[in-house]
Order: C-alpha cells, then structure tokens, then sequence
C-alpha cells in the first residue's frame, strides 16, 4: 500500500508556530553513533545561556515543549535546574537520551523538577559496552528495562527513538512488535532513516559564496545508497507485517515538498491488544482543539492514557470507527476488557536533513529549531554554523555542468 497524502492530514506547524523547541546543552557524549551530526567543538553550555534560548524559543516558536538533548544530556552538571526552568515556564522538558547514565537519584530529581518525557535512543549500531554485535531484536532486552525503569518512576513519559540502516531494515517489525506489547508503558517510537551529506564528484557545497569541504564533518558520507532510505520505504515494512497500518499526519520536506519527512501512525489498544488506529480527523481535532484553548500547538501529551471518550470520534473518523467496532467484538467475548485503559501510540517515521535534487531538503514545520546567536535554526545544522559560519549549499559540480 503507498502513503496517500490526501488520506493524511497536513500538520500545521509552521516556524513561528511550533509545538516544539530544543536545546543542546553539551556537546559531550560518551558513545560515537554512526550518522551523528553534532562534534565536540565546545563542551558544556553555560546555564544563563540556556536559560535565554529557552525564553528566546517560547517568544519566538510560541512552543509546547522543549527537548533537551546533546551530545549526551544525562552528562550535563546543570540538567536538572534546566528542566525545572523549562517546566517553571510552562513548558513540557523532554530529554533526548542514551540512557547509560541514568540512576535513580537522578531520575527522582527530573521528575521532581517536572520533566514530562525521556526519550531514549537505543538502535544496534551504537557500539554500546555489551551490546555490540546484537541485533535489533536482541536490543529490545535493553529497551525493556528502560520502559520498565520509567515505568516504576512513573508520571514521566517514555519514548524511544531508533536509525535505521539498511542493514538493519528487515528487523523493524521486531522494533514494533515489542513497542505494541508495551503500548501501556511506551508512547513513541520513532524511527529515523539513516541520513548524511553526499560527498560525490557532481555535487560541490558552498558556505556564504566560498567553496567548502564538507568532509570533516561526521554526516559526510560517500555510499549514497546508504543515506538514501525514505519513510515510504519504512512504511510498506511496517504495513507489511501489521496490515491495516495507516499514517495519519505528516511533515513534507521544505525544498522537495513531495517528499515526506515525518510520517505518524497513531495505533489505539489496551495493555491486551492493539484495536487499531486513530485517523486524521482525530488529529486534525486535537491540534486544532489545542490551539483554540491554549494558543498554541501540542506536541505530545504527558498521560499516555486516553479515555474511551475517544470513540466519539467515530463519527467523523473512520479509522476509529473500525477501532470502536473491534474494542466491542473484544469486550463482548471478554466483559472484563471493557474496563482496560486505552492507550494511544505513535510511530514516527523521520527522514532527517537530506541532499535531493541539488537542494538542502529539511522539514518543513521542523520541530528541532533551536537558538544560534540571535537566530533559529534547525539543529541539524548547528556544526554547519559551528565549523563554516553558515549552512552548507549543494550546487552541481561545475565540472560535470560542463
């Protein structure tokens, strides 16, 4: 089955209009993933600085919430103080994480400060301390006492985001069914195609009119194949193995507008089983909804239960619908089930910052933008600033024009 646009809503966040904001507030890590864009160029950031970004983001982005990533945040002295002054903002803190460095103690004094989400990065490239050589598979023994850490902690959502290279493709299905029995302790699940900056004889990269080597940079890559996945491509996996799968919203590219960037399927079940999936309209109601009483667009709820006020919306969903009718078939053989809590979980399907057609394809409506200086940018792009002073512009060899 294709992804079908006009079957999907369009989601409204523009630049000015985003539910979400970012902060990078380290550039210090303690693993070497495959594909990551940010170098060590300047360690910690000072706690005054994050401070005025994160007022800057909410006066100029109009956010929901903010994630707060790296580098590695969990290595950030300040980390809590920051989420504590996102939270005092009236913002949702989110943490974008690799895990290895989360204890109890720390843990207890995010929740206290007000996190709302941890998003954990886990995928079988990564070359964690044993874990190397596993699969994806086997990777979801570490996703499980994650969800489980979390889940004990508890009022803090957990998410989990995951590359996917061609390698690894084929395992998906493994990724997902383990995040569907987990749909009462896990709300995400996104999966971020494998992504990089070409460095091939018929394109060259210019910085403010002077020609560049891009080749230092840790996203430059030679096998174009290989940072050539698209959600298309990750969408007819998932359909595949979970028919009935539908996206629901979506993200276009900002230079290549056919493209999609973010696909999200919405699945809605219980601890038992998955019902089926929330549509467009559902979504389309819920943002626009949003910003009616709060001004503002959401980016994800901190309560990953939904009530059964949900199938109202059968009326105008028919994705829903068909969830209703099964969530009745499944009570009438089981009158206990009725009482189960409903649970909604997306899938996120990302294809990050590309080169397509000679143009610098980004999201359009991206969700990562982030203060540089008195600018926003997209933070897949803060080493470009970094390093050149500007973002890198693909344009065709002159060699090969000839």
């Amino acid at each position: 089955m294709s992804v079908v646009r006009n079957k999907m809503y369009r989601l409204p966040w523009s630049r000015t209009d985003n539910p979400g904001g970012w902060v990078e507030v380290t550039d210090v890590c303690d693993l070497s993933c495959p594909g990551c864009y940010r170098l060590n160029l300047g360690g910690h950031v000072p706690l005054d600085q994050i401070k005025s970004d994160v007022l800057k983001l909410q006066r100029w982005l109009n956010c929901d919430g903010i994630g707060i990533a790296g580098g590695e945040p969990l290595l950030y002295p300040h980390l809590v103080e920051v989420v504590e002054y996102i939270s005092r903002q009236g913002l949702k803190p989110r943490i974008l994480t690799n895990g290895q460095n989360l204890s109890w103690d720390l843990a207890r004094n995010l929740k206290k400060a007000g996190l709302t989400n941890i998003s954990f990065h886990v995928d079988s490239q990564q070359n964690r301390s044993g874990w190397e050589g596993k699969t994806e598979s086997e990777m979801n023994e570490l996703r499980q006492s994650y969800a489980d850490f979390i889940w004990e902690l508890g009022d803090v959502g957990c998410s989990f985001l995951t590359t996917i290279f061609r390698s690894t493709m084929n395992e998906i299905p493994d990724i997902l069914a383990w995040a569907r029995e987990n749909s009462h302790k896990v709300s995400s699940i996104a999966l971020i195609t494998f992504r990089g900056i070409p460095l091939t004889e018929d394109i060259i990269y210019l910085v403010n009119g002077e020609n560049i080597d891009p080749s230092n940079l840790r996203t430059a890559f030679a096998d174009v194949r290989e940072i050539s996945i698209t959600a298309e491509e990750i969408f007819e996996i998932i359909e595949s193995r979970f028919p009935g799968s539908h996206p629901a919203a979506y993200l276009n590219g900002a230079a290549v507008p056919e493209s999609f960037k973010v696909l999200i399927i919405p699945y809605l079940g219980s601890k038992r089983r998955i019902f089926g999936n929330v549509g467009s309209k559902t979504i389309e109601f819920s943002q626009v909804m949003h910003h009616l009483f709060k001004g503002r667009y959401y980016l994800g709820l901190k309560k990953l239960v939904t009530g059964k006020k949900i199938f109202l919306m059968s009326v105008a969903d028919p994705e829903v619908r068909k969830a209703f009718r099964s969530w009745l078939q499944t009570g009438l053989r089981n009158p206990l089930s009725f009482f189960d809590p409903l649970y909604v979980q997306t899938i996120q399907i990302q294809q990050p910052k590309e080169v397509l057609d000679g143009e610098t394809n980004t999201c359009d409506g991206c969700l990562n933008q982030m203060i540089y200086g008195d600018k926003i940018i997209n933070s897949c792009r803060l080493d470009e600033y970094r390093l050149y002073g500007g973002p890198l512009v693909p344009m065709k060899s002159p060699k090969k024009a000839e």
